[in-house]
């Protein structure tokens, strides 16, 4: 049964990480520098470790089902979300890789990278609604300490290996050659994403306080 558990969460995580959502765009927009990159996959991968553990403890339910706390953090989410959106909206319009470097910060290194990542992931009220209903749904209270920390651990090398596979493979010689050529769409592409995902948070919240 506990095979079938490990197996069966992380298809679904699997699943979940291949769809392009601000973690992949996060990814895409730091591998100009791969430092910059590999520590946004790190932060992302720390995050995903945490709403994982706050998801399994009840933190992040507690916060899901406390009105007010959880409005505060979609809006500090959404808010987030689009101050990166609007860099890359800006880089897009300016033109040029070291506008868009500048725009971006994405000369940062390794741990600006990690910052980045575990913020974007993190303040993304959508992940955390993602783990309180993937792991609510699968993990009964049946299920030991030991099992629930090899879970949080089975997401977290996954996150890892898959956002650090990505950030590796899009910062090499190669793909930096071929997205520079696409750098002006590519930033109009991830700024419209992150704009994306912060509005439609903003207008959930909008309905429901209507």
């Amino acid at each position: 049964m506990m095979q079938s558990l490990f197996v069966t969460i992380g298809l679904l995580h699997i699943i979940a990480l291949a769809s392009p959502g601000p973690d992949f765009a996060l990814i895409l927009r730091t591998s100009l520098h791969r430092p910059t990159a590999i520590g946004a996959a790190i932060g992302i991968a720390i995050a995903i470790l945490l709403h994982a553990t706050f998801s399994l403890t009840g933190i992040s339910l507690l916060i899901a089902n406390h009105p007010w706390l959880f409005i505060l953090v979609r809006l500090v989410g959404a808010l987030y979300l689009g101050w990166l959106g609007w860099g890359a909206l800006r880089a897009a319009w300016q033109g040029g890789a070291a506008a868009s470097l500048q725009a971006g910060g994405e000369h940062g290194g390794l741990v600006q990278g990690i910052r980045r990542g575990l913020a974007t992931n993190l303040l993304n009220p959508k992940a955390l609604l993602f783990f309180v209903g993937l792991l609510a749904a699968m993990v009964t209270p049946q299920v030991s300490g030991l099992t629930r920390g090899l879970l949080v651990m089975e997401l977290f090398l996954l996150s890892l290996a898959w956002f650090g596979l990505l950030a590796w493979s899009l910062s090499t010689p190669r793909a930096q050659r071929l997205l520079g050529r696409v750098q002006r769409p590519l930033n109009f592409v991830t700024g419209v994403l992150f704009g994306a995902v912060s509005l439609s948070i903003l207008g959930g919240m909008a309905e429901q306080l209507i």
